[in-house]
């Protein structure tokens, strides 16, 4: 065996020569050679190498007489003695006598290594002395394949950087660092899980286990995904996997922040605090979420990672080929997969181990809940961790749900994940405390979370459970906390940094380029080299504040739009849908679809669940549906995502108030249902303008989804109409100009309905429902309320910009401004003109929805009506004579095209309303015979018969009347005129200071015609009344809640009218 050993531990006890030089050199032992021949004295023998001098040998070879300037330190001398202990069992034919000599000799290794790493018995060279048990790491980041060039920079320190010479940094310790870098071995196989079984109990294997993972912590939080983290992240796993090194990793102080409450978010990606963190926060992005502009990490004093992503990627993409750009990201996504499926082995690691379990899900909740201020409107960026870490950890939690995705019945999903998750708190309970829930208010919700928190403290699992509190929460199985953990992590992860890119980042890069190009303006139009350097020196300024923005939208879109992401994110949400849906129906629906109408009431267990389960939802399908809709098929044929789950999920969804309270919550589901609507061409063979889904998205089953589906074609259109009704009383900020943009949504859906048959069908049905009324009154009255609203602030906006654009056409005035009060002007004339962009939009799809309900008799009774007919002919004579009359000259401006005004268009969609109304009215009248006409011709303020003869003269010189509807309109103009006349001739009669008091309407000051007594004792006309109750619901004297039904009919008084009128001859 002396042979066996002598190869093992490279030594010998005697010169000999050597038939090849042999790596590392063997050193010859002589001085233990001559102890030996003295124990064993004249007739002993010739000493040899065998297992009992074994010990001595290594005591000889380390301790007492270590060669001068051998290549190997002392602890990768051990392991290459591990290695070529292996190298023996390798070879062909090894004897069992061998495999006993080799178990030996690493018997001794293993405990030697030990006293070297852990107690310090082995002398080492000064610059390994204070590197101790980190030559473990050393040798695992080699075995991983790191080069020994970075080697030596991460032996150096912080200052010494992988991309240069060691000699940069000083003479000494890069000589020093270069050479133990080229003689270090990579770690052998199974050394490091033998040393950690034999050193268990150890306290230094414990404490080398914390060094080495804070140490690889600090290193991998400079390099960025092109950097190469992989022998990093190798190294970590390779570490986690053997149970007595991940037990005190998981248990030490720099696990995370003990509470995570008081700390600082941020402090999850400081190696110091946490030192799994940094490893999580390798990213494609930079900075975090910054409402006023992206600034860099180096700048906020965090380490930037190298080399810069931005740089490489992203940095004047305006400048590169499409095609070089897309390459870069499709490579930084390549690399972001390999780094989330070595953390998300890492992570199943920890989990599957019984002494770092309860650990990581500690850590997984303790990072979201430190991190949950990012579901705020506003936030400290600096407090808060990154995008990139929220996005990579969301990632991984996907991957850890990945197993039952799927929500068929047979999934073990379903008899695992319990609501009570939300209601115990435990991992998230600081982050659900102030949550909105879908429709259950504070006090209901405190008191389902403290009947569930008492049931669980019952059974000994309560919120202040120590055992839940050791063990990340025993009271629920993994699959249910991974489930919550996921939806917790895509809020305030991915779901943020959409709404960031969208409502942030993209308006801040449209803002920019309109600045640059102003600055541009005024840099060639600068009058003296001062006043053109000053605008070249802030044009300058602008390109770069804009590049940096665009990098920062850049690194995001490539990161939260990452195939793979966006197709789990899809999945989790399809799952998210069933399990709401089966709380919804009491779990009658495990894995099915909803039935309307919901049942009430509705359950707690789902009232109670965060309002973001669902809304987070909806922000998913309409950001990938808007950015990259081609996603959205790719995720239906890969993974089985199906939009119809969605569709009547919606559906279902926003017709049940009782189950979701928000109205903005419920538009916003409708919001998706427009983006997924069929494209269709309107009449003249153009897209409609309110479409913005880009082409490549979903297409082939969606017109199969509204016009096929049972539940979507017998609901949708009467859950929009009352949605419409709904949005006028919305809890959210900004509620009166959001409704607008909401009830655009909605119009486009009805307009769509409306036009396929079997939509038409139940629409027309429910109009003979008891259920209508109410409901058509309202929708009506909306209708024009924003009609009138809308098309006022139009021409409002388009005076505006007319008055802008005269002042920038009048050379003298606009010369005599300074350069500060030009940009001013620009500004201003830029944000008016996107004001006026959306008011017409809005405006186009109310008339457009005035257009079509006008065309059947049930939808245009309502109008007709005396309380609503004087209000439709108000909206339509008021703005017919602004777009036909004197004033249309204060409409024109010099690019209507860039803020979608169509002079032309509008006035069709006017006169197109008129006629249809008109037909009705005189094809199928009320009880009382036709109304509009008369109605049409009594309004004093802005009926003129020549504005009808003037829009019939702009519409045929356009084409765009044909024969029919001229004659139409000719019609109802003489018999408006005909109506006016004779009612000013009705007014001389009944007029004069001789109408009795009690006759007159309180409100309106006119003659009444069908008096009402209220419930506060006043007598009001029925029209007035019913007009106020539309848009206020309470007695206008008394301020108490008033409804139709409460009016008393005063007969008495009505008669007598009538009598006073016969005696006026009227």
């Amino acid at each position: 065996m002396e042979s066996v050993f002598s190869r093992i531990f490279a030594v010998k006890l005697y010169e000999s020569p050597e038939p090849v030089e042999r790596k590392p050199p063997v050193v010859v032992l002589s001085t233990l050679a001559k102890e030996l021949e003295v124990e064993a004295g004249d007739g002993g023998g010739k000493p040899q190498l065998n297992a009992e001098v074994l010990d001595r040998v290594i005591v000889a070879r380390l301790i007492e007489s270590p060669p001068a300037n051998y290549p190997q330190p002392p602890i990768h001398y051990l392991m290459g003695c591990y290695e070529r202990s292996s190298e023996e069992l390798r070879r062909a034919g090894a004897s069992e006598a061998v495999k006993v000599a080799v178990a030996a000799a690493r018997d001794l290794i293993l405990n030697y290594a030990g006293l070297a790493l852990f107690a310090g018995m082995v002398a080492q060279p000064p610059l390994l002395e204070t590197r101790g048990s980190l030559q473990l790491m050393d040798s695992m980041l080699l075995r991983y394949g790191l080069p020994t060039t970075a080697l030596a920079a991460t032996v150096v320190g912080p200052a010494f950087s992988a991309s240069g010479p060691a000699t940069a940094v000083s003479g000494g310790a890069a000589a020093a660092a270069n050479a133990y870098a080229a003689a270090a071995v990579p770690m052998p196989a199974g050394f490091l899980e033998e040393l950690a079984v034999r050193h268990d109990s150890d306290e230094g294997l414990a404490e080398a286990a914390v060094k080495i993972v804070v140490e690889l912590s600090r290193l991998v939080s400079r390099i960025s995904p092109l950097g190469d983290p992989g022998p990093h992240l190798s190294c970590l796993a390779h570490l986690l996997s053997l149970e007595p090194l991940a037990r005190p990793a998981a248990a030490s102080r720099h696990w995370l922040p003990s509470d995570m409450r008081a700390a600082s978010g941020r402090a999850v990606v400081l190696p110091g605090a946490c030192w799994l963190g940094p490893f999580f926060n390798i990213r494609r992005a930079g900075a975090a979420c910054e409402r006023d502009g992206p600034v860099p990490d180096d700048v906020r004093g965090a380490v930037q990672q190298e080399p810069s992503v931005s740089a490489l990627v992203f940095s004047g993409a305006e400048n590169r080929r499409p095609g070089d750009v897309a390459n870069g990201m499709q490579g930084l996504r390549l690399a972001m997969k390999n780094i989330n499926n070595q953390l998300h082995g890492c992570v199943k690691t920890l989990l599957k181990l019984k002494s770092t379990k309860g650990p990581m899900l500690r850590w997984l909740g303790g990072v979201l809940e430190g991190n949950a201020g990012r579901s705020k409107l506003r936030f400290d960026p600096e407090a808060l961790a990154p995008d990139g870490f929220l996005v990579n950890v969301s990632t991984v939690l996907l991957k850890l749900c990945g197993p039952f995705l799927d929500p068929g019945p047979a999934s073990p999903f379903w008899r695992r994940v319990d609501p009570a998750f939300v209601a115990a708190g435990g991992l998230l309970d600081g982050s659900y405390g102030g949550e909105t829930r879908l429709a259950a208010a504070s006090e209901e919700e405190a008191a389902w979370r403290e009947r569930l928190g008492s049931n669980a403290g019952a059974s000994g699992s309560g919120p202040s459970s120590p055992a839940g509190a050791a063990g990340g929460d025993e009271r629920f199985h993994f699959i249910c906390s991974a489930f919550f953990l996921t939806a917790h992590a895509l809020h305030i992860g991915p779901l943020r940094s959409m709404t960031y890119v969208e409502e942030d980042l993209a308006r801040s890069v449209h803002y920019l380029k309109s600045v640059v190009q102003q600055l541009e303006a005024a840099a060639q139009g600068a009058g003296n080299p001062a006043e053109r350097a000053m605008a070249e020196l802030q044009l300058q300024r602008a390109r770069a504040q804009m590049d940096a923005v665009q990098v920062r939208y850049k690194s995001l879109i490539c990161a939260i739009l990452d195939p793979a992401l966006v197709t789990d994110m899809l999945a989790f949400y399809r799952l998210m849908a069933a399990w709401l849906t089966s709380l919804a129906t009491g779990g009658t629906s495990m894995g099915g679809s909803l039935q309307l109408p919901l049942p009430e009431p509705a359950p707690q267990a789902f009232t109670c669940m965060p309002e973001y389960f669902v809304e987070d939802m909806a922000s998913l399908l309409l950001f990938v549906g808007r950015m990259a809709p081609q996603l959205l098929s790719s995720a239906a044929d890969g993974a089985g995502v199906r939009l119809d789950e969605f569709a009547v999920f919606f559906t279902s969804l926003m017709a049940s108030p009782k189950y979701i309270r928000s109205a903005f919550l419920r538009s916003k589901l409708s919001e998706v249902l427009e983006l997924w609507l069929p494209q269709q061409e309107d009449e003249a063979g153009r897209m409609p303008s309110f479409r913005r889904r880009p082409a490549g998205g979903p297409s082939a089953d969606l017109a199969a989804l509204f016009n096929c589906h049972p539940l979507v074609v017998q609901h949708l259109t009467p859950v929009l109409v009352r949605l419409y009704n709904d949005i006028e009383h919305t809890e959210r900020e900004g509620a009166f100009y959001f409704k607008f943009t909401m009830r655009t949504t909605i119009a486009n859906i009805l307009k769509y309905l409306w036009a396929q048959p079997q939509h038409r069908a139940v629409w027309l049905a429910w109009v003979k429902s008891e259920e209508y009324r109410g409901h058509s009154e309202k929708f009506a009255s909306m209708l024009l309320n924003d009609l009138t609203y809308l098309l006022d602030e139009s021409l409002k906006y388009l005076k505006l910009i007319r008055e802008a654009e005269d002042l920038q056409a009048d050379e003298a005035r606009w010369a005599a401004m300074s350069r500060e009060e030009r940009e001013d002007a620009a500004s201003m004339m830029e944000r008016n003109g996107g004001q006026l962009t959306a008011l017409l939009r809005s405006a186009t799809s109310t008339i457009d929805t005035l257009i079509f309900i006008t065309e059947e008799v049930e939808t245009t009774r309502t109008l007709l009506q005396p309380h609503m007919v004087e209000r439709l002919r108000d909206s339509l004579n008021y703005f017919l004579k602004y777009l036909v009359g004197p004033e249309r000259r204060q409409l024109r401006v010099r690019n209507p095209d860039k803020y979608r005004f169509n002079a032309r268009e509008l006035l069709r969609g006017l006169i197109t309303v008129y006629l249809h109304v008109d037909a009705i009215d005189r094809t199928a009248p009320g009880p009382g015979g036709p109304v509009f006409a008369a109605a049409v011709g009594t309004d004093k303020r802005s009926f003129k018969a020549e504005y009808f003869m003037e829009a019939l003269s702009v519409l045929d010189s356009a084409g765009l009347l044909g024969v029919g509807p001229r004659e139409q309109l000719a019609s109802l103009s003489q018999r408006a005129l005909a109506a006016g006349s004779e009612a000013e001739a009705e007014d001389e009669v009944m007029g004069g200071e001789d109408v009795p008091e009690e006759f007159l309407d309180p409100i309106m000051s006119t003659v009444m015609k069908d008096p009402v007594k209220l419930p506060s004792g006043h007598t009001v006309d029925r029209p007035t009344i019913q007009r106020h109750l539309l848009s206020d619901p309470t007695d206008p004297f008394s301020r108490r809640p008033l409804s139709e039904d409460q009016l008393e009919p005063d007969t008495e008084l009505k008669q007598r009218i009538a009598q006073w009128r016969m005696s006026r001859g009227a």
